[in-house]
């Protein structure tokens, strides 16, 4: 039974229409005099939805409002306005405070019954559509990261052993030998933790406001720096073919070093994991306006519309096809990372020939 709380000083308007409508639907209805009972009844109650009237003793509708939302368990719970006021300017006061509908007196039990039934049903599709998410997360989580946790896992604990168990009798080469699995899986498994935890921030909005608003100044030695690093890992270094017109050679941008160091690694990282070494990586670099924009070509499996569409966390394609050493986090965080900063970011591609990931980052002023 969902829970209601009417916040309301007119008594025979609070317990004699709005309750009795209320229960005579199924409602369960807490009532309260005032502001501040009201506020105080809706942190112990934490009721379904809450029913608040503008102009009351003591404390008003818009402290009410402003009292919930400052107060995390009550902050998303659905908020309605009832006023007898049919002034714009109030109503407008009221939906920048975060009120979800209002209620003009006087109304008819229908249009309180309408607002009620109309607010709780979209409550209720929001939260089927986040278990819907969840559970598709969760399935993809159950499905990829057992399988990329134990891959380096194993290497390192069966080359750690041999080491344990032949230490006195290995030479130098078989030595560098299995130092380097162990080192190779060990920043793989690193890589994967790292993504997941900033995956997990990200969609948790715990990126700071000084992170979104850090500006970085990008040279073109930065880029081809980053880029290189990482295909040095597929032994693609000179694959790459290098298209730049940055404006004296670097630009400030509207990121933090951090993020833009991370879109460039993945981006760089799919090219090469889904190309055959040989093939070329073409990465173009140019200023247009006001923007820094960015164009990564390969010639390699390519992706449907239908993997375009589908692209998410855990998300892998063609593994059948190609042995793919990754949880299907790259492309997520890149374009995640990308929307928050109000940047651009799309995928072109052509399965068996080629795949185009373009994104762009304001230039700062």
């Amino acid at each position: 039974m969902k829970r209601i709380l009417v916040i309301e000083d007119d008594v025979s308007l609070r317990e004699f229409m709005i309750k009795y409508f209320l229960e005579k639907e199924g409602y369960q209805v807490i009532t309260a005099e005032n502001g501040e009972i009201g506020l105080d009844k809706a942190k112990q109650d934490l009721p379904d939805l809450i029913i608040c009237d503008i102009m009351m003793p003591k404390m008003n509708g818009y402290e009410v409002i402003q009292a919930l939302h400052e107060y995390q368990p009550t902050a998303s719970i659905p908020f309605i306005f009832l006023t007898a006021m049919s002034d714009r300017a109030n109503i407008r006061d009221g939906m920048n405070l975060g009120a979800d509908d209002f209620l003009t007196k006087p109304f008819v039990s229908q249009e309180l019954i309408s607002a009620v039934n109309k607010r709780l049903e979209k409550i209720h599709n929001a939260n089927s559509r986040a278990n819907a998410k969840l559970k598709t997360l969760r399935d993809k989580i159950t499905s990829v990261l057992p399988h990329e946790f134990r891959t380096p896992l194993s290497t390192i604990l069966s080359a750690s052993g041999i080491l344990i168990d032949e230490v006195e009798t290995i030479d130098k080469d078989e030595l560098r030998e299995m130092l380097g699995y162990i080192n190779t899986s060990a920043k793989r498994l690193n890589r994967l933790i790292e993504n997941y935890l900033l995956y997990i921030s990200l969609e948790n909005n715990n990126t700071s406001d000084e992170m979104r608003n850090e500006i970085m100044l990008c040279t073109e030695d930065h880029v081809r720096e980053c880029i290189s690093n990482q295909v040095k890992k597929y032994n693609r270094v000179q694959d790459i073919v290098w298209h730049t017109n940055m404006p004296s050679g670097n630009a400030r941008i509207a990121m933090s070093e951090s993020y833009f160091n991370k879109i460039l690694e993945e981006i760089a990282d799919n090219c090469c994991k889904f190309s055959d070494a040989g093939t070329p990586i073409t990465i173009s670099v140019n200023a247009e306006n006001d923007r820094l924009s960015f164009e990564f070509t390969d010639q390699g499996l390519g992706m449907t519309k239908e993997q375009i569409a589908q692209i998410g966390a855990f998300m892998q394609f063609n593994r059948e096809v190609r042995e793919q050493q990754g949880s299907g986090f790259g492309l997520t965080l890149t374009k995640r990372i990308i929307e928050i900063h109000k940047s651009t970011f799309s995928i072109e591609s052509i399965v068996g020939t080629q795949t185009i990931v373009r994104f762009s980052v304001p230039i700062a002023q």
